[in-house]
């Protein structure tokens, strides 16, 4: 007689926040999702995203690999954890008042977030654009600011969305700049334009660039990238508010 085959597949893991939520009664103060983050952090800051792995994990962490992996299931959810616990640090404490001063100070907190962890530039898609409780938190924050103002929730959407647009891509701008200089022997931006000094001179002599070259032999002081981070996002914001005025104005 044949017998049947009853043998069930294994049941799927479930989901990391899931999981993360489940342990919090039941993990060992010496190890828990919150200390591999931050053991991972620790590395990331100091080497590169590139020198996190299970090894080095377990090594910082003073426990075998097989230790770690009863929590995650690998390197990308360390970085998931990792990339939650710094969008903590875009949330406010007290976010309340109007709109714009909430919307600004998230998108201050977010550009500081991404210098202080450059790896974030590196981060593969499949984790920068993983859905987290941190990730929720910071977009419940930022369009709660823009509730009650008379917009569709799209237009809140869009309106959030276009701020950490511009946050996102002024602070990768920095970091890539940074790295730039630094293979060519560059402590900062003044060494780049020392470096390229010649060349600028000899186009800006031609007379065909004479807005850029007021701007360039202008005797005012050159801002920092944070004084031209802030700017932008102060244009962006008048705009935005502008936009909802005349929104409101139409309803």
């Amino acid at each position: 007689m044949n017998r049947q085959k009853t043998d069930a597949p294994p049941a799927a893991a479930p989901p990391l926040w899931e999981r993360v939520a489940q342990a919090h009664a039941t993990q060992r103060p010496t190890l828990t999702h919150g200390t591999i983050a931050d053991a991972a952090l620790r590395i990331a800051d100091a080497d590169g995203i590139a020198s996190v792995s299970m090894r080095r994990l377990a090594d910082e962490l003073g426990v075998s690999a097989m230790a770690c992996y009863r929590y995650v299931s690998g390197k990308d959810e360390v970085l998931e954890l990792m990339l939650d616990t710094v969008r903590k640090g875009v949330l406010l404490e007290n976010p309340r008042g109007d709109w714009r001063s909430v919307l600004r100070a998230s998108a201050m907190r977010f550009h500081s977030v991404i210098l202080r962890h450059p790896w974030i530039t590196d981060l593969p898609g499949r984790i920068l654009f993983a859905t987290t409780p941190a990730l929720l938190a910071v977009a419940e924050q930022n369009l709660t600011a823009l509730d009650g103002l008379g917009l569709t929730t799209d237009q809140m959407a869009a309106i959030a969305a276009a701020v950490t647009a511009y946050t996102r891509a002024s602070a990768h701008d920095e970091v890539t700049r940074s790295r730039l200089r630094s293979p060519e022997g560059w402590a900062s931006e003044d060494d780049a334009k020392d470096a390229n000094a010649a060349r600028l001179d000899w186009l800006l002599a031609t007379g065909d660039y004479p807005t850029y070259g007021r701007y360039v032999h202008s005797s005012a002081p050159p801002e920092d990238d944070t004084a031209r981070f802030e700017f932008g996002l102060d244009c962006l914001l008048d705009g935005i508010a502008t936009r909802i005025g005349k929104a409101t104005a139409g309803s």
